[in-house]
């Protein structure tokens, strides 16, 4: 009995190598994401009744849903899946898209705004939450942004009635952006073949011009904060963390008020395109939250690089066409 004791003390005082069981209990985060989509939900149908009360043109044209619709819902879809696996370029497509389709800049540029208000707000929420967000760069940022966005918002919505000659101009700028996003793609590829990091520039410093020109331009491309100012602080020794979380939480109100603007500005807005691209991109966003890590980003950016260049090429030509 005494030996038989001496083992079970022996055994009792190794270490134990499988881990136990863990109570079934849910994880706080996966229950604040619940609570957000569900307040995001209940955004969308308050911001569509107010719409549908307030707007007879919004009324109107949803009483008798065009193809456009459908075309933008589908493409609000695929847009925001995109944006979900590699992190930007959902302004960029949605308004090369939105031009090749005939839709003037201006309002191309309110559709992609309204569209980006609610996953933004959502997300700068979250990275508020998890510590992302740096107060001093979220304001350096935020304030010139707003300036920047809403000047540019101004113009472009003034310019609308020469949307002929204002639709090339966009064009170029989001043929630019998808030979940025193409190169950002072989960068990557070109890095993980060398196993290594690239060298980072010196620290920027001028934060605020920075987020006055990503604001205006932004507006007047209908895309780009994240591509020019994510990207700049980032290359210029930020952290990506915080750069991220900062960048995330100002373009809600970035993208709020060049929406603002551009509403209180045109006289006629398409509607159509509007609401399916906010649709198609809210139905989207959880769902992209939960595929993006098992796609390869190198892979959908170079598609997104090629299908904007192969887009906005063809508005370019059209337009010489036209010309000469």
């Amino acid at each position: 009995m005494q030996s038989n004791y001496e083992v079970e003390e022996v055994i009792e005082e190794r270490p134990v190598l499988v881990e136990p069981v863990k109570p079934d209990v849910k994880d706080p985060k996966s229950n604040a994401k619940v609570i957000l989509n569900l307040i995001g939900l209940l955004v969308i149908v308050a911001a569509v009744g107010l719409l549908w009360t307030f707007v007879p043109a919004f009324k109107a044209t949803f009483s008798d849903l065009t193809d456009t619709f459908y075309y933008f819902l589908i493409a609000g879809f695929i847009f925001a899946m995109i944006d979900g696996a590699i992190g930007m370029s959902y302004g960029v497509t949605s308004t090369a898209f939105s031009i090749s389709m005939g839709i003037p800049p201006a309002s191309a540029s309110t559709a992609v705004h309204l569209s980006e208000i609610l996953s933004n707000g959502i997300a700068g929420v979250m990275h508020y939450k998890m510590g992302n967000v740096n107060k001093k760069l979220f304001w350096l940022l935020v304030v010139p942004g707003i300036i920047g966005s809403v000047t540019g918002a101004y113009i472009l919505s003034s310019l609308e009635h020469y949307s002929k000659y204002t639709k090339p101009f966009v064009a170029t700028y989001t043929l630019i952006l998808g030979i940025v996003i193409l190169r950002k793609a072989f960068q990557m590829m070109r890095a993980k073949k060398a196993g290594a990091a690239f060298a980072q520039k010196k620290k920027i410093t001028n934060i605020r011009g920075l987020g006055l020109f990503g604001g205006f331009i932004d507006a007047v491309g209908g895309g780009g904060w994240g591509s020019i100012v994510l990207s700049s602080l980032i290359a210029g020794g930020r952290h990506a963390r915080f750069s991220l979380g900062s960048v995330k939480a100002s373009r809600f109100f970035v993208a709020f008020m060049s929406s603002l603007t551009f509403i209180t500005m045109l006289d006629h807005l398409r509607w159509d395109a509007i609401g399916g691209l906010i649709l198609g991109s809210a139905v989207a966003s959880p769902i992209a939250a939960k595929v993006s890590n098992r796609i390869s980003a190198k892979s959908i950016m170079i598609a997104v690089g090629i299908i904007v260049i192969l887009v906005s090429s063809r508005t370019i030509i059209k337009f010489l066409l036209s010309v000469f």
